[in-house]
């Protein structure tokens, strides 16, 4: 073919093709329900497709954490001197630039005052409180509540990262690294409760641990003979044995490493049971505990902080464990709570007055609530029910909790693709909306992190950026990401607490 021909075909394929662009249909042409013909129109060919500019968001929350010097523990002028309260006015925390600010119901942003009260009299006080961070996979691995950890501890005090399960299910290497004998049996809320469990206690993490089988009470054994027979002579049970071992994570913040003290939360074995305690290889802990009917605490106080800590269990009755808090003896515990699948509709199904005991015992003064991105892949047909079912669980909350103060994270941006682009998900502002209203009509705090990213089809920017902010799902952060995140929401709520000292 001589070289004029050829230009000849690619000018007439190319005006069959302007013309066909010109033609078809933007919403393509419907082949079947599941299938439709897509082609790029004129306007999509010759459009520069913009993307969300987020250099100004990385800039400015770019920090390492050699940048953050720890404050240690010290007593203020200002403290309870003869019995008479000396008034002090705490020095206020220094925080970058707000991108994104809290949102409150009706402007009513003395909301939190009663957390920033015992922060800023922490150092006189020299207790230890808690703050729940649950949430969705978007915060897995520590993600967001690493870096909040880090920073509130830095300014207020405290050490260690908290509460945690008897085993990190899906092999986390963050906030500790946890291992296991291969006789444990995890019993979950979400997403089904196993229908062998019948009762609702799975404690503030929505599970609970056991060595042994759960076994339902048996209903008294009766014959023609007996009125009733002696259950032991039929349930004759084999001594187990099993272990837990918690060690520091070699990736984890500095902070987190420097606990001091550790409590277990267990209870209801029908047995008495023996346990082992080890700090470093070292025994320092022998004891044989009853058994129980009711919420149990045990403690030890390492006075160093040890590098790996080892639980080992023997008995024929497991108790039911819910969890393990790793702290120091004063400041900030902030605990990461994340409920892969969950909207953060769980909290109704499970037993409120044993959640209520731990909170008490936790010394729990706030809790953050981050949901919603769960709900975005499905249809908007009752999304305002979510907002109501959602709004059920924090009045639920705050019942348990005698109204501590509730902050709201929303869901940030997530894509799908269309075409040869990637726009946020149709129903993400909805979901995004009806969270919103569910926190402020329920007298919370709010924070929209889905603007705080950039806003309408800002994670594409996320994802392409250098090194990637956020993964190929376009769903959820990097640990670079979560970490400018976390320090964007940070800054929001130290900018309250400063506020509040004024």
């Amino acid at each position: 073919m001589k070289p004029h021909q050829i230009l000849l075909m690619l000018l007439a394929v190319f005006v069959l093709l302007l013309g066909i662009m010109l033609i078809f249909p933007e919403e393509g042409i419907k082949i079947t329900d599941n299938f439709s013909l897509q082609f790029k129109t004129y306007k999509e060919f010759f459009s520069e497709k913009e993307s969300v500019d987020i250099t100004d968001i990385i800039e400015d929350t770019e920090v390492t954490e050699d940048t953050i010097v720890f404050v240690e523990p010290e007593v203020l002028d200002s403290a309870y001197i003869d019995s008479v309260l000396v008034v002090y006015k705490p020095v206020p925390i220094g925080v970058d630039s707000v991108r994104q600010y809290l949102e409150f119901p009706a402007g009513n942003r003395d909301l939190l005052d009663t957390i920033f009260a015992v922060l800023a009299n922490l150092k006189n006080t020299n207790d230890l409180i808690r703050i729940l961070h649950y949430g969705d996979s978007q915060i897995e691995v520590d993600r967001m509540t690493s870096y909040i950890r880090y920073k509130l501890q830095a300014a207020f005090g405290g050490s260690g990262p908290g509460f945690l399960p008897a085993e990190q299910v899906f092999g986390f290497k963050q906030p500790m690294v946890m291992s296991s004998s291969d006789n444990w049996h995890r019993y979950t809320i979400f997403p089904r409760k196993d229908s062998i469990i019948d009762h609702k206690r799975f404690g503030i993490l929505g599970n609970f641990y056991s060595f042994t089988a759960y076994e339902p009470p048996d209903s008294l054994l009766v014959d023609s003979s007996f009125s009733v027979l002696d259950e032991s002579l039929f349930n004759k049970k084999e001594p187990q044995t099993a272990w837990l071992k918690f060690e520091n994570s070699p990736v984890a913040f500095d902070n987190v490493r420097k606990y001091t003290q550790a409590k277990m939360f267990f209870g209801y074995n029908k047995s008495d049971f023996n346990l082992k305690v080890f700090a470093n290889e070292q025994e320092i802990s022998n004891k044989n505990i009853r058994k129980t009917d009711y919420l149990s605490v045990e403690s030890w106080d390492f006075g160093s902080s040890p590098q790996e800590v080892s639980f080992e269990f023997s008995g024929t009755d497991s108790p039911e464990i819910y969890g393990f808090t790793f702290d120091g003896y004063r400041g900030v515990a902030v605990d990461n709570i994340p409920v892969r699948g969950s909207s953060g509709l769980f909290f109704a199904r499970m037993d409120l007055r044993l959640m209520q005991q731990m909170y008490q015992n936790l010394n729990v003064k706030l809790i953050i609530l981050q949901f919603g991105g769960n709900r975005v892949p499905y249809d908007s047909t009752n999304i305002v029910g979510y907002k109501n079912y959602f709004g059920h669980q924090i009045k639920l909350l705050q019942s348990i909790t005698n109204n501590v103060p509730i902050i709201v994270i929303g869901p940030g941006d997530m894509s799908q693709k269309v075409k040869d682009n990637y726009e946020t998900h149709e129903n993400l502002e909805t979901v995004r909306n009806m969270v919103r209203l569910a926190a402020l009509e329920n007298n919370c705090a709010f924070w929209d992190m889905y603007e705080a990213m950039g806003g309408r089809n800002s994670m594409a920017s996320w994802v392409f950026h250098d090194p990637p902010l956020a993964s190929k799902d376009f769903i959820h952060f990097t640990p670079n990401g979560a970490r400018i995140v976390a320090q964007m929401f940070y800054n929001a709520l130290i900018y309250e607490y400063n506020s509040s000292l004024n």
